[in-house]
């Protein structure tokens, strides 16, 4: 059976955020845009599941006051009003839990890490410093950090930053935004965690679901479909098979064709067509996570520690409120090195792991019972790009263009929600002129 996709037309393979920004972009330009989702609802690790009676969001829900491209894009599909969510984390620093509240990042970033050197403080603020005067450097590849990066080689962070400023204030957003150790991530990349270090964060009131809503009439979306080969013609992409919700198998055809899911998935989709194209996607690294949702009978944290970042050998990364007015709702992610033997196990399991580490703190896990749960496990839940990475991103684009295939994800600016967001409006842009 082939579902036939008539004149201006674009087929997005990926329901993320990459390819809702690229179908929404594309549905700008003029285009006529069906959108292919291998999960049963949109959003890919932001899509909602049901905690209790209420739906929630498991992958990233927080929206920075910079993100101008997303914000424009809920705005537009009428996705419900913000209110303050806020970076806010904390550490335990000498028997005490120092928080960080997005009020004064860098005093707040300097006060955990005041037992680095002047030359590693000297160093960050210096980075610092880039992300501040070019909005650009806020995202992977940013032109300054590139550039250093050239100069220095592209180290990994490990090789840059000296080890009492690593543990104290670089692992912890390495890991919450990459799911990566320090030796994981290199400079050229940094850039994007200094970003969000550096914003202020809001939510949905009413979370993500309206917004997916409204967009899934602004474009024919297909949910339950996975591609599982691409169509050509003279060298050219110009389609994809795919089996549908159904499991029958389906033919797309289309004037373009946008590839947004994560690079793993993306090179086993093209290894037959495009072998070079998926031998640089397989060398782009992902790391996995586990997250699991607890509702509580009662509030566990307080209103101004309302999480914690965990030390390198915890399985346990990070623990947080899950709103500001949601204290008895707690978000658990499971990732990092010393977590990854353990991201299988039984999600009540992982969830008394990190209970035990934050009752000496928060003495409130003690007298509370968790009265509803939901978890997920993603193999390739955080993209940590690659060595040289802008080269391989280059090199990508170069042997996928020439196909007429389009290639976005977080791999390309980053794994914000704006980051995707931003990555796909310059491919859509770069294909069809639009500004």
């Amino acid at each position: 059976m082939s579902a036939e996709i008539g004149p201006r037309t674009a087929l997005v393979v990926g329901g993320g955020w990459s390819g809702i920004a690229a179908a929404w972009y594309l549905h700008r330009s003029g285009a006529a845009v069906t959108l292919l989702d291998e999960q049963a609802t949109l959003g890919g690790r932001s899509s909602t599941v049901h905690l209790g009676d209420r739906r929630i969001t498991l992958g990233g829900k927080n929206i920075g006051s910079k993100y101008e491209e997303f914000r424009t894009f809920v705005a537009e599909m009428k996705g419900g009003e913000f209110e303050h969510f806020g970076i806010n984390s904390s550490r335990v620093v000498n028997g005490r839990v120092v928080t960080l509240d997005g009020k004064s990042p860098v005093a707040g970033m300097l006060e955990v890490a005041r037992r680095a050197g002047p030359f590693d403080i000297y160093r960050f603020l210096r980075l610092v410093g880039y992300v501040r005067g070019d909005d650009a450097n806020r995202f992977v590849r940013g032109p300054q950090f590139v550039q250093l990066s050239k100069r220095r080689g592209d180290p990994a962070l490990d090789g840059y930053f000296g080890r009492n400023l690593l543990d104290a204030l670089i692992r912890p957003m390495t890991v919450r935004m990459n799911g990566a150790e320090p030796d994981e991530i290199h400079l050229a990349d940094f850039g994007a965690n200094l970003g969000m270090l550096l914003d202020r964060f809001d939510q949905l009131t009413d979370g993500m679901e309206p917004t997916y809503r409204r967009f899934s009439s602004t474009v024919t979306v297909e949910n339950g479909t996975k591609a599982i080969g691409l169509l050509t013609e003279d060298g050219r992409v110009t389609g994809v098979d795919a089996i549908d919700a159904a499991g029958q198998p389906q033919s797309y055809a289309a004037d373009l064709v946008v590839i947004a899911i994560p690079a793993p998935a993306a090179a086993e989709l093209l290894r037959a067509e495009l072998s070079a194209v998926a031998d640089e996607l397989a060398c782009i690294r992902y790391n996995p996570a586990t997250v699991v949702v607890t509702a509580y009978d009662r509030p566990v944290f307080g209103p101004v520690a309302r999480s914690l970042v965990f030390e390198p050998d915890s399985a346990v990364s990070n623990a947080g409120a899950y709103g500001v007015d949601d204290r008895h709702i707690v978000r658990y992610t499971f990732s990092g090195r010393a977590a990854r033997p353990y991201l299988t196990e039984d999600f009540d399991k992982l969830r008394m792991r990190a209970e035990a580490q934050l009752s000496p703190h928060f003495p409130a896990f003690d007298e509370s019972k968790a009265v509803a749960q939901v978890g997920r496990h993603w193999e390739h839940a955080f993209c940590a790009y690659s060595h040289r990475h802008a080269d391989r991103v280059a090199r990508i684009d170069a042997a996928a263009g020439a196909a007429g295939l389009v290639l976005v994800g977080d791999y390309r600016r980053g794994t914000s929600i704006e980051a995707c967001f931003r990555g796909a409006k310059e491919q859509v842009e770069a294909v069809t002129g639009t500004r």
